[in-house]
């Protein structure tokens, strides 16, 4: 998200010994290059904020009684959502926007080919998401379990058999795995793999990606075979079960892969078309504008769009199955591909550095490819 955007939205100013202080709720700044830092533990915010600060720009303070300080603004840096953590400007002065660290995608492109990639086996594995526990998680749709990685070796942590029927998708939120199942979505708790609830709804048919908005209150779902997305509500702030809300039906063929941006804004996939679109909250309903923002089928063939991938330069990475990944700008034009030998690509995940992890269906892998990038 772009701290610009967040500061004109959610810029707020607190007074601290007659000097206001500007700061953003639920924010923490990221720095994804170069930047000093001092972190000090058992401090509250304020007390942080009262000591003395003329050399620090910066002060990320966190729900758990930590302070960072940061004394200059990297580069590259991006901003994260931690509920009751405050962002804070101790000298009023703003970073400029965040640069991309790697805008030349033909280079990116030969760093990630030249890499040697580490292999996870599992039998057809489907989406892939990042636990509290740092793992990497998939499902295997033919043995209907839970598959943990080590994330940085790919060294297998458990593989956990339920009694799942059609399991298509794992998402990861607030320690708990949501798997999507024909009928219905199952919460698994991430540190025990006990279950919580069954979601279900009469208006669910063949659940795909899941998504969360405000906090968790609301569900999100891609249901395939009748062409909704359905919004679920949660039953309280503490709570796992979630009571359907309302749906919305697509103008499109299969709604598979969800991405979330912010509370208001979002991209959907179209598996049978090869499509992404994007859908915007309007004011005062429960609906969304729905638009087309990208047509991948000139490049690829009319099915097995299933999700997207967002790197730092803002581009989209389509993981189009036999027709790999391809890239697109963020005006939704096509740029480039990556492409592997007799894979079939369903998800991907790009994390700080480009380090990239893809569920490779066809060969029963999941691929981690490091090229050694420093932003």
């Amino acid at each position: 998200m772009s701290i610009n955007i967040v500061l004109i939205l959610l810029l707020l100013i607190i007074p601290i010994s007659s000097i206001e202080i500007p700061f953003i709720r639920d924010v923490i700044f990221v720095p994804l290059s170069n930047s000093s830092s001092t972190t000090i533990t058992n401090y509250t915010c304020i007390q942080c904020l009262c000591m003395p600060s003329s050399s620090y720009l910066i002060l990320n303070c966190l729900p758990n009684n930590t302070c960072q300080f940061f004394s200059s603004f990297p580069r590259t840096y991006k901003t994260q959502s931690i509920i009751n953590a405050r962002l804070y400007f101790l000298q009023g002065i703003f970073p400029n926007a965040s640069q991309c660290c790697m805008p030349n995608i033909t280079y990116l492109l030969d760093k990630l080919n030249n890499a040697t990639p580490t292999y996870g086996n599992v039998l057809s594995p489907r989406s892939l998401t990042i636990d509290n526990h740092g793992y990497l998680v998939t499902i295997s749709q033919t043995n209907s379990s839970i598959v943990r990685f080590d994330s940085t070796n790919m060294t297998l942590i458990d593989n956990t058999n339920f009694v799942f029927t059609t399991s298509e998708t794992i998402k990861y939120y607030n320690n708990n795995y949501y798997v999507g199942l024909s009928y219905g979505i199952l919460v698994i708790d991430s540190n025990n793999l006990t279950i919580h609830y069954n979601i279900t709804s009469s208006n669910l048919n063949g659940a795909r990606d899941v998504m969360f908005l405000n906090n968790g209150d609301i569900l999100v779902v891609a249901s395939i075979n009748n062409y909704y997305l359905l919004f679920f509500n949660r039953s309280n702030n503490m709570s796992t079960n979630y009571n359907f809300g309302y749906g919305q039906l697509v103008n499109y063929s299969r709604p598979h892969g969800l991405f979330y941006i912010n509370d208001t804004y979002f991209y959907a996939t179209s598996y049978a078309n090869s499509s992404v679109y994007s859908y915007s909250a309007i004011s005062g309903t429960p609906k969304w504008s729905e638009n087309l923002f990208l047509d991948a089928q000139p490049e690829s063939g009319p099915s097995s769009g299933a999700h997207i991938a967002i790197d730092e330069c803002g581009r989209f990475w389509f993981s189009l199955g036999n027709y790999d990944l391809k890239i697109f700008d963020s005006q939704g034009s096509f740029l480039d591909s990556f492409t592997f030998t007799n894979a079939s690509i369903f998800d991907t995940i790009i994390t700080d550095n480009y380090v990239m992890y893809l569920s490779d269906t066809n060969s029963s892998r999941i691929i981690r490819i490091d090229p050694d990038i420093q932003c």
